[in-house]
């Protein structure tokens, strides 16, 4: 008996194939052809992965955490982390560690995006459901990393979707979106998503303030297709377009306000693999325009301004040795460039002769990553790089960058890093609003390349079986050639305007410290981040010494961000947010000047708004949750006390200082999410 048992459970093992070195007369059986069994384990997964100075964010388990007006926005997550800028409802930009939005580079799949935002930062032009993964880089760099002064920020498209045909969505109160990934055969996927709004047919009056009505819609549409044509090689084409409008009326004073906006980000890529090593090569087009009409009594005016890239990028990573690798490339980009460009009823308003510029830039990178022993890895790079301006202007910079290693233990480790970046794309705005007011331009004789001189210090630890992991870096940027605007989106109303006269050139100190503790485990998750962070400037014209804050500085950020699987049906999620106030440039005196309003301001971000605090909650119903099946609600409750958070300060044209704050009561919403 007890060898029969012997046979069977071999059997069952070796799924048959035992059977052959059986004698026959040891007992009577049939050969039978076993079905497959696949074996399903529950695997703990985490929503952030920390791994060679990279923060990898798992887009669906954004899910448990609150939502506004029924959206996932990833871009609202990425900023409650630290040495990110804490998000407002007016603030759109991704800041990392005090430096400005345009210092980082946001791309999907390779293809950057120059104003990756819709309304006020409020939805995020990512559909959640198309992606996968969220890469984020904030610090030491590598000789790859392209010539940006700030961090990284990639979104990654799924792939390798195992049916034949599916369908994701979302049904809210402000929107819908629905997202189609395919399998063609065994060796391509495709995926597809678009997203609509409707949001002036039940939130119309929160996007009213002062006296305005606003009115508003937005669009996204994505598409990936991976192919695989041999086991070796992977081939992506992915495509984003995205579009806005927003109409702003004030039937007292007759000003009304037409803002355009729209971005285009598609990429080709193609990864081989070989022993030791790969090459990756990746072409990209990306674009991005904004159109602004002011009217004010018999006064009208028509600004314009875009911006487009062109680049391809090749590398190759060899392992040369089992603690040595190796990786170097080249890339190209040819940036085109309309900064701003005006039409007036008025000629002498007229300012439409800056024309469109262009800008050459390219880089070689080599990149050496060494494990020296266990307690020491070093990387060390070098990316030179060549500018040729439209004026015939040329810029030649080396960048070295280099890490060092000290893992204390496999679950802790210590980094030093320090590097030199520079970056010939600049952008100035003309408003602190929100509003895709900003212009983007390029190097030249009169902008030189901005700099950056970058150290950083960084612990990573996990305690308790992986349950706990805690994180802190100091870091100190000294930054050259920097700039920003005086300018305000009124002064378009004045004769002779010029966005140049209106430009600050300095330079800046970013300096401070990021706490980040997450809980990974356990009946509830989530995690604190704490940033205590200065982005001081310093103009010749305004001031002696670094004095001045940069517009998108904030002393203090602090969010807690928890979440819980009560039972299979209900998740829950909270998150509180609490930020000392953003700087604003106080508005002191208006006079009337051959009839139109002319104001006078005070010292440059010199003064601050009120703190800024807010908690939010969400809670998930799973009527339907399995491997291939999901259906669902989401009841999400923004801004849970109703605090009034003062957006930003404006002068009005009955000489009023007038400060807006948008969504002062409590916003709840209820979406509706399937996946099939």
């Amino acid at each position: 008996m007890c060898k029969l048992l012997f046979v069977i459970l071999l059997l069952v093992i070796s799924g048959g194939s035992y059977a052959d070195t059986i004698p026959a007369d040891t007992f009577p059986m049939q050969q039978a052809e076993l079905d497959e069994i696949i074996i399903v384990e529950k695997k703990h997964t985490r929503l952030m992965q920390d791994s060679n100075n990279m923060l990898t964010i798992d887009i669906k388990g954004l899910d448990v955490l609150p939502r506004f007006l029924g959206t996932v926005n990833p871009m609202r997550y990425l900023q409650t982390l630290s040495g990110v800028q804490t998000n407002s409802e007016t603030t759109a930009g991704i800041y990392i560690q005090g430096c400005d939005d345009y210092h980082t580079i946001l791309s999907i799949n390779g293809a950057p995006i120059y104003y990756p935002n819709h309304l006020l930062g409020l939805f995020s032009p990512f559909i959640s459901a198309h992606f996968q993964s969220m890469n984020v880089e904030k610090s030491a760099h590598s000789a790859v990393f392209p010539n940006r002064l700030g961090g990284g920020v990639e979104l990654v498209s799924n792939s390798n979707f195992e049916r034949t045909i599916g369908v994701d969505g979302n049904i809210g109160l402000i929107g819908a979106e629905v997202t189609v990934p395919m399998s063609i055969g065994k060796k391509s996927d495709l995926f597809l998503s678009a997203r609509s709004s409707y949001i002036g047919l039940l939130y119309s009056n929160l996007l009213n303030f002062v006296g305005y009505q606003t009115k508003y819609d937005f669009q996204d549409f994505n598409a990936t297709y991976s192919y695989l044509p041999t086991d070796n090689d992977e081939l992506t084409l992915s495509a984003y377009y995205g579009m806005d409008r927003l109409d702003i009326n004030d039937s007292i004073s007759t000003v009304d306000i037409g803002v355009r906006w729209s971005n285009l980000a598609t990429s080709l890529s193609w990864q081989h693999q070989f022993d030791h090593g790969s090459w990756r090569t990746q072409a990209h087009f990306s674009g991005f325009k904004n159109f602004v009409d002011v009217n004010e009594l018999s006064m009208r005016v028509n600004a314009s301004s875009a911006l487009a890239s062109a680049g391809v990028k090749s590398d190759v990573e060899v392992a040369v040795r089992k603690d040595l690798t190796l990786i170097s490339g080249i890339e190209y980009n040819l940036f085109f460039n309309n900064p701003l460009s005006f039409l007036a009823d008025d000629a002498t308003l007229a300012n439409d002769s800056i024309g469109l510029k262009h800008l050459h830039e390219m880089s070689l990178f080599l990149d050496c990553n060494h494990s020296v022993s266990r307690y020491f890895h070093y990387a060390f790079g070098l990316r030179p790089s060549l500018w040729l301006s439209a004026d015939g202007q040329r810029f030649v910079a080396i960048s070295p960058r280099l890490s060092l290693d000290f893992p204390l233990h496999r679950l802790h480790k210590i980094k030093l890093h320090g590097g030199v970046y520079y970056q010939a794309l600049h952008k100035a705005g003309l408003t602190d609003g929100g509003l895709p007011t900003d212009f983007f331009f390029l190097s030249d004789k009169a902008n030189v390349p901005e700099c950056a001189h970058s150290l950083s210090l960084a612990y990573n630890g996990e305690f308790i079986n992986k349950a706990y992991s805690l994180s802190f870096e100091l870091y100190f940027k000294q930054l050259h050639n920097v700039v920003e605007s005086t300018s305000n989106i009124l002064e378009m109303l004045n004769t002779g305007f010029d966005y140049q006269r209106g430009l600050l050139v300095g330079k800046g100190r970013n300096y401070g410290l990021n706490l980040m503790f997450c809980k990974n485990k356990g009946y509830l998750k989530g995690y604190v981040s704490y940033t205590l962070g200065w982005a001081m400037r310093h103009f010749d014209s305004l001031a002696d010494g670094y004095v001045i804050r940069a517009r998108h500085d904030r002393r203090h950020n602090l969010v807690v961000v928890l979440n819980s699987q009560l039972s299979k049906r209900w998740s829950v999620g909270a998150m509180f947010v609490l930020a000392s106030g953003a700087p604003y440039t106080e508005p002191q005196m208006a006079y009337l000047l051959n009839g139109r309003v002319m104001y006078e301001f005070g010292i440059h971000n010199g003064e601050s708004m009120p703190l800024y605090h807010r908690l939010d909650l969400s809670a998930n119903y799973y009527i339907i949750k399995n491997h291939h099946r999901e259906l669902g609600l989401n009841i999400s409750i923004y801004n849970v006390y109703a605090h009034k958070n003062v957006q930003f300060v404006i002068p009005t044209s009955d000489f009023s200082i007038d400060e807006v704050s948008f969504f002062a009561t409590i916003i709840p919403s209820l979406s509706f999410f399937f996946s099939f």
